[in-house]
């Protein structure tokens, strides 16, 4: 460097014209030294002939660390070459400053890690020894530089690479470092070495074109050497991988493949190639994903956003913010993201500056004089640069969008984890106001909150920064069109303006409408899931097309009709937005050729052209932003409303250690009130309670439907607000609610409910609970799957499992809501004495049992009766029997077939449940499996039960879920995965779609769209003939003709938008989301009940919601952006090919290209789309799920292991989702360095053109424009593609369920029964056969029954018999194998569905009720005055009620599954559905069985009055209630084993009645002598 140094300064001092002539004549003794002659001195005197060389500036340059006379400037003018100065001091110089500055932060972030243990073998120790050597060098290097100079201090000459051995000191301790603390390369060495790399082969580039090595060999070859070993540092630091220990692979094994990647990786998404090859060989399953990031995993995410928004709420002075809270949890790399995204919007205004630089000079070299000589090279380096620029965009762009997309991951799994958290906490009150809009908040609406309201808000984050990068961008935009015309460019600022309260008043209406249509979302999703959850009672009733008819009204007047506005509005904006870039260009353009002499010329159109389409990207994503803002901000009101609602009280309880003697008191209540909600006039529940209950006791709550009993233990579990008074609680609780709460899991798993397994105490209970014969004929023994809610379970069963769960917990109170109510009576006494009474499991544990089961109150050390929310008498039974009082009068008048039991009970005291069994998994049994079992055979107990040891419920022994079965194959009942299609989509999918669409309306869409593209395009060719014009003429003639023609492309253009957006949105969108809703309902409402029992409610439910929403919201708005875009980039092709045609030549590859990597990348994405949908169905089964168990959940105080299971749940979905989005950067990249090669090419043959005088300036510029874009649009295809390709499977879930096998017709239109059949009640069963599915076993088998017009018939048998097969057969829930069912002589297998269930009356074991009102829930069809509803509700015994508690009389609300009644209130309400009907035949089943024995009586009376002209058959739990049958069938095996009277049945010891009513109490002489009277 010296060399070149003093070699330079010489020829200045030469060339100084301040010396004399003399001193330039010196030139001649250096005549010697030809070397310097021809390499220096010949390119300086060459630059003499054009360069004026100023020495005062030359001078000034100079600093205190150059001595060089050309100072810092970075070309040289003495040796055509960079400045030794610029080369020493900046090039080789600045990775030193990088690797000091950063490598020393990133030494310090490093020495802060664990020290992980690593082996130090030849890669270790030669990569040190390498550094070691190029210190050495740069040492050497140093030496030399300061021998050479007079000044070496002041010198950068030596002090360049004395920085740099300090740098390499640095970069040896980091590699040193970096081997035992990081198992990647740092960032900090692999920039500094391939910088380091570039700055040593342009300083070897220098020397060797200056024949430094004639000079200086040695210094040559120290150069060299560094190089080289440079080289070789960074291929040992890059290439090869540091060997790894076994903790490394162990800990490697579940890292993600990002948290494993190195910097460069990260820059081009190498990271993911792996996943894309596996994902092109084969199809991608879920064991396939990589594990999440650490970053992204949902507890961190969830934790963040808890913290930033209890301080939010701990602010006492503001309103609690949603959005800052989010803000602050995940804006710092979203902000980071915002830097690169300003970086791009800067270079992406760099190519409209060269693009005005190869115009100007296509247009100098295209009209130069002959004798001119204008070297082509300088366009040949314009083209490069632009397509550096044009890399260098790509870059950065996807470094932004990685790091939005992931911001809008972790506000989703944030958000809907805190959903989830806060929805376990919510009390009454809070449920009723966290929408916002007063009314109850059901399972749809809060669903809709986690699916629908944190999507939106994770969609936003990706198009967000837009809000700053936009006017960044416009900012940019006007500065440069101000350089470029001057004042003209205010015109177009003008028109911006003048938008901006058009554009307001959009905004603030649409916001209107999203609030509307988030109402109507919600409406329709809570509908929808009501409809599913009681799907069963529909069929029963026939009352699936009322519903249909509701839901159908709510979805098409409402939700379609505001979203129709909304697509309209959508219209407008458009139209404002894609007119503004064309009347902002014209308004310029005008105003600047009626106020300017200069014409307006190629050089000054086409790069403000292009800066008009630079502009109209942020015009037209803005208004989608803002839009996308708005819903945002809907969503944000509505989940703050939401987070803001209130929470169960506190301090409801005061809980205290555990009661420790027996006789402690355990549960104490003084003096308390409590209340459902605090608001709506002080709802009360519970007035003035006194009550105490000891540990070792048994107390007993009774009452009349709706005193008050359920409430009484949900204000001891906390769930009711204390209005006064004091609740204390010593201990744990355990709780078993009257509705059973059975997880759709297996009967293992819902007995342990996430406790520590112990297998003794496991079969002590579920022989206490009577569970041991169900066990027994169980498919899978313990291991069954239950199905979702307990389907595939009795009524009994789900009582008994409920009750085993509170029994393992070995908890310290037990509140029990009525377990004995769906058990029969003998099963009854069996849990009362293994259970609660003084010998049972929980003899020494405090017991408080509400009940109508009057049995069990001689077993009660208290008995407490409750009445209108008042404890109206207490004490202990012996003193309530003294007394004489009402509690008194009803143990004596309904507790006198209460059987006495000996304590040698038989072993037969041990038989189950004699209830339905409506499952089909039962009911696949063999006949010898349904056989009763000896309880002490504890050989086939055990082979029933497992024996794995879980480890105890506590956070660490969580596990992740997935969607792997790991279940042994051959159990019977292994749940099954979601059906997911494989492989490419079929066209038949887009065939459908298009269809729902309408393929004219479709067809109309592309026509528009071709014709407002192709007007586009005329109008800048237009433009473009214009500026030709102008340039020729030296001025701008004719400028109305040309402005006016110009203006009237653009605003057809325009309109034409406007035609195709309206038609898109009401035509084709609207049509096909309406289409496929349509279907979709149809189908699944017709759909048999085994679809039911088999698929999980979230799996249709997810159908319904997300799936729905992609085809009414996002489908048809990704495929308008793929056809706009594939057309936009058609038309370009047309146009560059049209000026260069050598550029088909290149676009043939390149495309070939694109298409390739598309395809290969599609096969991975499709995959991972489809994983994506199929792992979010489990997110929403298992809140629902949670929602229903909510007070389950908190008495068992199990609320963080839920949350760890929903969690685990929503990190399996990212599992598929992250990778998704990855993939969509891993392609974007590759294309986009595809566009930018676009760009090369079609700069680059322009220029070759103008050897040949093929192009004129106007066509480079037109095609250049159009070039600029397309790496945008090539992009957006892609993206577009990739939205297509995974929305469209949405459509193909739909169609999936748009197809399911249906039921029978509904109606025979040429059979159908006469209008008042069955005019007398006979029922025959001819050798009647059923299953419930075609691959399963028979569950009846031949049933030959003749029941008489108006007899009544009782139903029994033991669980598992086929009871309730055979009312479901009645009523065609199931079809006949075999065999037929005649009424009144009609095969009812001939006739319509609705004929039949409408002609006949149920009154089902599960007592459901409809939100609505009660007119609603009693005649959705409308068909009765209101003198028959009020009638029939007097019946029922539930007229006072409505007319006392619920305003609005028949109109009076309904809450979600009849929340705002009892269970026994809503048994009450099917009765009068009953009572509606006037149908000749009823069935019961257990028709009574949660309401006390006092309105049991009444009710029992009813029926057999009112329903005394009428056939009945009654399934039986209390056998009291079918002793007075005509016939008794007595069920066995799915056979008739009995069918006599109950007498003669009683007569036969042997017979199967008799035992089961011994079993219960009733063959007494009092009974016998009742019944043979």
């Amino acid at each position: 460097m010296d060399y070149l140094f003093r070699s330079g300064q010489r020829v200045f001092q030469l060339l100084d014209t301040s010396r004399s002539g003399s001193e330039f004549n010196q030139l001649g003794e250096m005549g010697s030294d030809s070397s310097f002659i021809t390499n220096v001195l010949n390119p300086t005197l060459n630059v003499t002939n054009s360069i004026s060389l100023d020495p005062g500036l030359i001078n000034s340059t100079c600093s205190y660390l150059c001595l060089d006379k050309e100072g810092w400037f970075p070309a040289s003018a003495v040796i055509s070459d960079i400045t030794p100065c610029f080369l020493d001091g900046v090039v080789l110089t600045l990775p030193s400053l990088l690797i000091i500055f950063f490598g020393s932060f990133q030494i310090k972030n490093l020495l802060e890690k664990r020290a992980v243990p690593c082996r130090t073998d030849w890669h270790f120790w030669t990569k040190l020894s390498l550094v070691a050597l190029q210190i050495v060098f740069t040492i050497a290097t140093a030496i030399i530089n300061a021998a050479d100079s007079s000044a070496f201090l002041h010198d950068v000459h030596f002090l360049g690479p004395s920085l740099n051995t300090v740098a390499l000191g640095v970069a040896f301790a980091l590699h040193y470092i970096e081997h035992f603390r990081s198992r990647i390369p740092t960032g900090s060495l692999l920039f500094f070495w391939l910088s380091s790399i570039i700055a040593l082969f342009v300083n070897f580039l220098v020397l060797t074109r200056n024949h430094y090595h004639e000079y200086s060999l040695g210094g040559y070859l120290l150069a060299s050497s560094r190089f080289l070993n440079a080289c070789i540092i960074f291929f040992l630091e890059y290439v090869i991988s540091k060997s790894r220990s076994d903790y490394e692979n162990l800990v490697d094994e579940d890292d993600s493949p990002m948290d494993q990647a190195d910097v460069f990786s990260r820059i081009f998404f190498l990271w993911m190639t792996d996943l894309m090859k596996k994902g092109y060989d084969s199809y991608l399953t879920e064991e396939d994903l990589p594990s999440l990031p650490k970053e992204n995993e949902t507890h961190r995410s969830a934790e963040k956003l808890d913290k930033n928004w209890t301080a939010q709420l701990a602010n006492k002075g503001k309103e609690p913010s949603l959005f800052w809270a989010i803000a602050k949890s995940f804006g710092g790399p979203f902000l980071v993201g915002g830097f690169y995204k300003i970086v791009h919007d800067i270079l992406a205004f760099v190519n409209p500056q060269l693009l005005r630089l190869l115009i100007k000079f296509v247009n100098e070299y295209t009209f130069r004089v002959p004798e001119e000589s204008i070297p082509i090279s300088n366009g040949f380096m314009i083209a490069i640069g632009m397509f550096v620029v044009s890399l260098l965009q790509t870059a950065v762009l996807h470094q932004y969008f990685q790091r939005a997309f992931d911001t809008g991951m972790r506000v989703r799994a944030g958000l809907t984890s805190a959903v989830y958290h806060k929805a376990l906490k919510l009390s009454n009150e809070g449920r009723s106001s966290c929408t916002g809009e007063g009314k109850m908040s059901g399972t749809g609406d809060i669903i809709n909150l986690m699916s629908v309201d944190t999507q939106r808000l994770s969609d936003i984050s990706s198009n967000l920064f837009t809000i700053v990068s936009g006017p960044f961008q416009l900012i940019l935009c006007l500065v440069s069109l101000h350089e470029l015309l001057g004042n003209s460019m205010w015109a177009g600022v003008f028109i911006m303006v003048v938008m901006i309260p058009f554009n307001s008043y959009i905004a603030k209406y649409q916001k209107t409408l999203q609030k509307v249509q988030m109402g109507n979302k919600d409406q329709r999703t809570r509908l929808t899931s009501e409809m599913l959850t009681n799907v069963k009672s529909l069929k029963l009733y026939g009352w699936e097309a009322p519903f249909m008819d509701r839901l159908n009204h709510v979805r098409n007047d409402k939700e379609l009709t505001t979203l129709k506005k909304i697509g309209v509005f959508s219209a407008v904006t458009n139209f404002l937005w894609s007119c503004a870039p064309f009347l902002v260009s014209c308004s310029t353009f005008g105003i600047f050729v009626l106020t300017q002499d200069t014409p307006l010329t190629t050089d000054i159109v086409f790069p403000a052209l292009t800066l008009f389409n630079l502009l109209g990207f942020p015009l037209a994503v803005i208004p989608m932003v803002i839009t996308g803002v708005i819903e945002a901000s809907v969503s944000t009101g509505r989940l703050r409303t939401f987070f803001l609602a209130d929470e169960l009280q506190t301090d409801a309880i005061v809980r205290e250690e555990k009661a420790v003697r027996i006789g402690d008191e355990s549960v104490k209540v003084e003096h308390a009130t409590f209340l459902w909600e605090r608001s709506n006039a002080f709802k009360t529940a519970l007035t003035g309670i006194n009550f105490v209950a000891n540990k070792g006791d048994l107390s007993c709550i009774v009452g009349k439907v709706g005193s008050g009993k359920s409430s009484f233990l949900k204000a001891i579990l906390g769930d009711l607000y204390r209005a006064e008074g004091k609740v204390t609680v010593r201990g744990k609780v355990a709780y078993v609610s009257q509705v059973p709460w059975i997880m759709n899991d297996t009967v293992k798993e819902n007995i342990l409910f996430g406790a520590r397994f112990d297998a003794s105490f496991y079969e002590k209970t579920i022989h206490a609970c009577a569970l041991i014969d169900d066990l027994a004929i169980l498919p899978d023994g313990d291991e069954t799957q239950v199905g979702e809610k307990g389907i595939s379970l009795s009524g009994g069963q789900k009582a008994r499992l409920s009750l085993a769960r509170a029994v393992y917990a070995r908890a310290d109170i037990y509140l029990l809501d009525d377990p004995l109510s769906a058990v029969d009576e003998h099963v009854g006494h069996h849990i009362i004495e293994n259970v609660l009474g003084q010998n049972g499991l929980l003899k020494t544990k405090c017991k408080i049992l509400a009940t109508n089961s009057i049995t069990v109150l001689s077993h009660a050390d208290q008995l407490t009766m409750i009445s209108e929310g008042k404890i109206v008498e207490s004490g202990t039974y012996d003193y309530v029997m003294e007394s004489k009082s009402a509690l008194y009068n009803l143990i004596k008048e309904f507790g006198k077939a209460r059987a006495q039991r000996s304590p040698d009970a038989t072993a037969t005291d041990t038989a189950t449940d004699i209830s339905s069994a409506s499952s089909a998994i039962i009911d696949t049994l063999d006949e010898s499996e349904n056989e009763p079992k000896d309880i002490f055979d504890m050989e086939t107990v055990t082979r029933q039960l497992t024996t794995q040891t879980l480890r105890r419920a506590s956070i660490a022994s969580f596990k992740k879920s997935s969607l792997v079965q790991h279940d042994d194959e051959t159990r019977k009942t292994r749940q099954s995965k979601e059906f997911s299609e494989k492989g490419k989509v079929k066209w038949d999918v887009y065939k459908e779609y298009a269809k729902a669409c309408n393929l004219w309306t479709v067809m109309l869409f592309l026509i528009m769209l071709l014709t407002s593209t192709a007007t586009s395009v005329a109008g800048n060719v237009w433009l473009k003939h214009w500026a030709e014009v102008n340039s020729r003429e030296g001025g701008n003639p004719h400028v109305l003709m040309y402005l006016g023609v110009y203006f009237a492309l653009g605003v057809g253009s325009s309109f034409l938008t406007v035609c195709q957006t309206l038609i898109l949105w009401i035509f084709c969108a609207i049509h096909s989301a309406k289409e496929l809703h349509n279907r979709m309902l149809n189908s699944v409402m017709r759909a048999p009940m085994s679809f039911f029992e088999t698929t999980p409610l979230g799996r249709i439910l997810n159908r319904f919601s997300n799936d729905m929403f992609k085809v009414d919201e996002v489908l048809a708005r990704v495929f308008s952006q793929f056809f706009s875009n594939s057309v936009k980039v058609m038309f370009t092709i047309m146009v560059i090919s049209s000026s260069t045609p050598a550029f088909l030549l290149v676009i043939g590859p390149l495309l070939v290209l694109y298409i390739y990597f598309q395809r290969y990348y599609l096969r991975t994405s499709r995959e991972l789309k489809r994983v994506d949908s199929v792992t979010k169905s489990p997110i929403y089964a298992h809140f629902q799920e949670t929602l229903g168990g909510l007070s389950t959940i908190r008495a068992y105080n199990q609320e963080s292991r839920f949350n760890f299971i929903n969690e685990s749940r929503l990190d399996l979905n990212l599992k598929a989702y992250f990778p998704s989005i990855s993939a969509n950067r891993w392609l974007a990249v590759r294309l986009e360095f595809i566009g930018s090669f676009i760009i090369l090419a079609a700069a680059g043959l322009s220029i070759v053109s103008l050897k040949n005088n093929a192009i004129t300036p106007g066509l480079v510029g037109l095609a250049m424009s159009y070039a600029l874009q397309i790496t945008q649009s090539l992009n957006w295809i892609v993206r577009m593609t990739v939205e297509v390709e995974t929305n469209i499977v949405s459509v193909e879930r739909i169609l999936e369920y748009s197809d399911l096998p249906s039921e029978a017709p509904v109606i025979v239109e040429n059979n159908r029964p006469p209008a008042a059949w069955p005019t007398s009640g006979h029922i025959i069963f001819n050798k009647y056969s059923t299953r419930y599915r075609p691959e399963l076993d028979l569950v009846l088998k031949g049933i030959d029954l003749d029941i008489k017009p108006r007899e009544k018939i009782g139903i029994v048998g033991r669980t598992g018999a086929g009871k309730s097969s055979l009312t479901l057969a009645l009523f065609r829930i199931i079809e006949s194998s075999a065999g037929n069912i005649d009424i009144d002589n009609i095969d009812i297998s001939k006739i319509g569905l609705s004929d039949l269930r409408h002609k006949l009356s149920i009154i089902p074991q599960d007592s459901q009720a409809f939100e609505g009102s009660i007119r609603d829930n009693l005649d959705p069809q409308g068909t009765h005055d209101d003198t028959d509803l009020w009638h029939v509700l007097e019946l029922s015994h539930l007229k006072n009620h409505v007319q006392e508690n619920m305003e609005g009389g028949l109109d009076a609300i309904v809450m979600e599954g009849g929340s705002n009644l009892s269970v026994g209130q809503r048994q009450l309400m099917c009765l009068a559905r009953a009572l509606l009907t006037p149908s000749n035949i009823l069935v019961l089943d257990e028709a009574t069985a949660a309401v006390d024995v006092e309105t049991d009586k009444i009710l029992q009376e009813t029926i057999r009055s009112e329903f005394k002209e009428r056939t009945i058959l009654t399934i039986a739990h209390r056998l009291n209630t079918i002793l007075d049958s005509d016939r008794i069938v007595v069920l066995s095996a799915g056979e008739v084993a009995e069918f006599d009277t109950p007498t003669n049945l009683l007569k036969n010891k042997e017979s199967l009645f008799y035992s089961l009513c011994n079993q219960a109490g009733f063959t007494n002489n009092d009974e016998t002598t009742e019944l043979n009277n």
